[in-house]
């Protein structure tokens, strides 16, 4: 049998063209991605998605939005922001926390039912 690696798969697509923010961006969503896996060993696979949106000359607006996959379900997380390593950094918290909540009901029972054996 294989043993599970440390990371799960995970991809970003449609990064910004920019080295220093594309650089940055990337290693924040390793972090993220490694962090949720060592604590919820039962993702299967991360997804990022970045759209950019220039109006003007001026900064671009990302809106990022992020799939984990698990055995049972899909859960999706979206953020904006003009920086795209804040994004990330912000996105963090609202992954752990809604994780956690659907972990919590599962692991609460410790594996009992609530069937009745009478």
């Amino acid at each position: 049998m294989a043993a599970k690696p440390a990371t799960p798969p995970f991809y970003i697509v449609g990064l910004p063209e920019e080295p220093i923010e594309a650089d940055e961006a990337k290693m924040k969503f390793e972090k993220l991605s490694a962090e949720l896996y060592r604590v919820y060993p039962f993702i299967e696979e991360i997804r990022a998605v970045v759209k950019s949106k220039k109006p003007g000359k001026d900064h671009a607006r990302y809106e990022v939005s992020v799939e984990v996959f698990t055995p049972r379900e899909r859960h999706s997380f979206s953020e904006t922001g003009y920086n795209i390593a804040a994004v990330f950094d912000s996105m963090g918290p609202k992954m752990k926390r809604l994780l956690s909540s659907k972990q919590s009901r599962v692991t609460s029972t410790h594996g009992s039912t609530p069937r009745r054996t009478d």
